[in-house]
């Protein structure tokens, strides 16, 4: 499906949301689901760097496709005063949340450490820039937000600010990393002794893919790889090297073809640090620690599943586990398709639908 404009997705969308096909039907919310739905707007980064949608639009889509209830943004994308919140922006965000009946699941909150040409930022300027981010998400009437380090250094100044404004604080785990990496073990013995019940992890399924994405593949394809090529490049990532290992045996076997990994530009990087192959049994390690979930997907075919990721296995292991907080969609597709390939907000209904169809599977009849 090629996008010409948004009036035109919102055509195609409308037809395709109302389908009365029971297998394109999404079952609806029950108060039986052991967990809500929602998406990060980060899915529709590239539509709305485009400016194919303004923020009102972009709310306006989500509901009318009957995504959510959560909504989860990346302070760094949505805020147009960052890292300050404007009182027009707190505003206009009020006004559509209680419109649409929207909950506020997550706010992203980079650390920017590279603001200044010339330095890192030092401590304090870490403790001030990641405090007004803090109270932004607090305004905002997020619950939660969602951190980028866990130096003990920082965290220990932070705790008060959290318990102050009622924060929970959720580190990612993201690909090649899962639960129990070394560095997520050193955030983990970090946890335990802050030892806050604030305190937790973002659990990211791009660490637990079985398969690369479809996506990806097109992607180096259209680079210039053959079929031996993409083989190759599958049967290294399937392997238990490390990512750097692996990474280096790929463009070794490119240029042992006289093919330049430049050409590739940055997928033969993202090939392996965006697609981690943890078993997702794993994530039961660190269940009661797992704040909020990136519900990570790149495609979904034409019987609705994720062609790389197994949501009916993580929505077992998480129900299982006890999880009851929002998976918040993520399409991060927009890393290797064309603007206008695909319609991501679609795309989120319809893993929506796979992952609602998954609960009902579990529960008895």
């Amino acid at each position: 499906m090629r996008l010409r404009s948004p009036s035109a997705r919102r055509t195609r969308s409308r037809s395709s949301a109302s389908c009365a096909c029971p297998t394109c039907r999404s079952p609806p919310a029950t108060d039986e689901d052991p967990f809500q739905l929602g998406l990060t707007l980060y899915s529709a980064s590239a539509e709305f760097r485009a400016g194919w949608y303004d923020f009102d639009s972009l709310l306006a889509r989500v509901a009318e496709l009957g995504i959510g209830p959560g909504i989860e943004i990346v302070a760094s994308q949505a805020l147009p005063t960052y890292p300050d919140l404007s009182p027009e922006f707190a505003r206009s965000w009020r006004t559509a949340f209680d419109k649409y009946g929207f909950d506020e699941s997550s706010f992203g909150a980079n650390l920017d450490m590279g603001r200044r040409r010339d330095r890192d930022m030092t401590d304090d300027e870490e403790f001030a820039f990641t405090e007004t981010l803090f109270r932004d998400a607090h305004a905002l009437g997020f619950p939660l937000v969602r951190i980028q380090s866990a130096k003990p250094v920082l965290l220990r100044r932070l705790l008060p600010i959290a318990e102050e404004l009622n924060l929970k604080l959720a580190y990612e785990i993201h690909a090649p990393m899962g639960p129990n990496a070394p560095q997520i073990m050193k955030v983990r013995e970090v946890y335990d002794e802050l030892d806050s019940p604030l305190l937790g992890f973002v659990a990211d399924f791009s660490s637990t893919m079985h398969a690369m994405s479809p996506t990806l593949l097109r992607a180096v394809q259209r680079a210039g790889l053959d079929d031996e090529a993409l083989e190759r490049l599958q049967s290294i990532w399937a392997t238990d090297a490390s990512m750097q290992e692996r990474q280096q045996e790929f463009i070794g076997y490119l240029k042992g073809r006289d093919f330049d990994p430049g050409r590739l530009g940055s997928f033969a990087h993202l090939a392996f640090n965006m697609h981690g192959h943890v078993a997702p049994q794993e994530w039961a390690d660190i269940m009661p620690q797992i704040l909020h979930v990136h519900a990570k997907f790149y495609d979904i075919d034409e019987n609705g599943q994720e062609p790389a990721i197994d949501y009916p296995e993580l929505v077992r292991v998480f129900v299982e586990g006890g999880y009851r907080g929002y998976w918040s969609s993520e399409w991060e597709g927009h890393a290797f398709a064309e603007l206008g390939e695909v319609d991501p907000l679609m795309l989120v209904r319809k893993q929506h639908d796979l992952i609602r169809r998954s609960m009902r599977e579990l529960q008895p009849a």
